[in-house]
């Protein structure tokens, strides 16, 4: 059986979701994926052309269009679009024969094997991410504070989500009476959520691995003592995350990686063509 990836965006994200594709196809060969897309509204013509592209890397395609009725209660705003949900969410659109699934942000590359990650035991947990804590644990216990949890912040651009487990603890109602009773302090909506009810049924991921925020690579350098440099990077980094408003695909975007996804760009054009 096939390994299977989520992914969930509009049609303005569909460029980069090709983006990361391609590096995964690139960086994980003879591997092949299923992948499914939540959505609410991309058009019929764009997910044709989107699953011919996924054909060339032999990648399955299953776009899931998300219905209102599991919404009717929950709080949808421009700040709480029912797409956030989607993530937590995913164990009640996916197949029932779906134990396992590997979801991504679109504004990621994957730029080695994801191998060790899809074989990561999580069954005594829900999911399995990576909290970005940086030089100090600053970040980690003002989150815990805020949130008035006592684990670490996880990022919810990589989940590998145990779908049993999920299926089995996850219920939408209760997400949706916390968003109800707690939307005046939440700063980063689905994460938070994230944290606040599932921090601790979560299994703790490196980030230096698996959700590299390429903002911060001087941080990762000091906290490791200078190891984690470009070169150490480019072998042992599996997931580099473009996290933040300034984003790569962009015209002014200037960091050490921008130029890495810029040609991955160019890769996804050559093999997409």
């Amino acid at each position: 059986m096939a390994d299977a990836l989520l992914l969930t965006l509009d049609e303005n994200y569909i460029p980069q979701m090709k983006v990361l594709m391609t590096s995964i196809y690139i960086n994980n060969p003879g591997r092949v994926f299923d992948v499914y897309l939540l959505h609410s509204r991309i058009g019929e013509e764009k997910l044709k052309s989107l699953g011919e592209d996924l054909k060339k890397f032999s990648y399955k395609f299953y776009p899931i269009r998300a219905t209102d009725d599991l919404f009717s209660t929950a709080r949808v705003t421009d700040r709480y679009p029912k797409e956030m949900y989607y993530r937590l969410l995913a164990g009640k659109f996916l197949p029932e024969d779906l134990d396992k699934i590997l979801y991504l942000d679109p504004d990621m590359l994957v730029i080695n094997p994801l191998d060790d990650l899809l074989r990561t035991d999580i069954s005594d947990n829900i999911y399995a991410a990576a909290s970005h804590t940086g030089k100090t644990d600053m970040a980690n216990n003002v989150n815990r504070i805020r949130l008035g949890t006592d684990t670490d912040y996880y990022n919810s651009g990589l989940l590998l989500i145990n779908l049993k487990r999920a299926r089995e603890e996850i219920d939408p109602d209760e997400i949706f009476s916390f968003v109800e009773d707690n939307y005046m302090n939440l700063l980063l909506p689905d994460q938070d959520i994230l944290n606040a009810m599932y921090g601790d049924r979560i299994y703790p991921l490196d980030d230096l691995i698996y959700n590299y925020d390429a903002r911060n690579y001087s941080s990762y350098l000091l906290r490791s003592k200078k190891q984690a440099d470009l070169a150490w990077l480019m072998d042992h980094t599996v997931v580099l995350h473009f996290c933040g408003r300034d984003k790569p695909w962009k015209k002014n975007h200037r960091n050490k990686f921008t130029s890495l996804y810029k040609h991955y760009m160019s890769l996804t054009k050559r093999y997409l063509a």
